[in-house]
């Protein structure tokens, strides 16, 4: 597995028809910042919104450090059509013991309903399965974000239950639905 799991150290540029996944530069603070300020895009995920310009370098700046670790790093969504980063995709946990990767993901609001997270959630599952050797890959929503279960469903995992106060974040306990995809499902 340790092959596998070289391969995503480097994140290397992922493609799909209107999308750049690649490594986040400093040069895309003004970006992130644009969608990670708005509260609607941190509701129902672990980091606050953004206050500053500086908010979004330190979260550059920790991405920049665990890719030159070697550590798992957020891949930056970048639409062709404009050069500009919407959103951010990675593994925010990687089992290699048991070839499972845990997917998380933000979107700008104004690219809400297009598709455009299931794209990218679509090319991160087939280079998990093609690239890293996984054999699972999963993903968990708060209930109340029933929009995040539906990009899940349309990248093809299958719902596999309720984890009651699964997570502490944000200074509360928060149940998590839970989805998953396995390599066999694609057969």
């Amino acid at each position: 597995m340790s092959q596998a799991a070289d391969k995503h150290i480097h994140n290397p540029i992922l493609e799909t028809e209107r999308l750049l996944l690649r490594k986040l530069r400093i040069s895309d603070d003004r970006d992130i910042f644009e969608y990670a300020k708005n509260p609607e895009i941190s509701r129902y995920v672990t980091w606050e919104t953004h206050k500053s310009i500086e908010d979004a370098r330190a979260f550059i700046t920790w991405n920049l450090e665990r890719y030159d670790k070697g550590e798992i790093g957020e891949w930056g969504i970048e639409l062709k059509e404009t050069g500009r980063i919407i959103g951010s995709i990675g593994f925010v946990e990687l089992d290699t013991v048991n070839f499972c990767g845990t997917v998380g993901y933000a979107l700008s609001k104004k690219y809400w309903g297009k598709g455009i997270m299931t794209e990218a959630v679509k090319r991160i599952i087939g280079f998990a399965f093609e690239e890293m050797g996984l054999n699972r890959v999963e993903a968990v929503h708060i209930p109340e974000n029933e929009a995040s279960g539906r990009v899940m469903q349309k990248a093809g995992m299958l719902y596999e239950g309720l984890l009651r106060q699964r997570m502490f974040a944000k200074g509360r306990f928060w149940d998590l639905k839970q989805y998953a995809i396995v390599k066999d499902d694609l057969r």
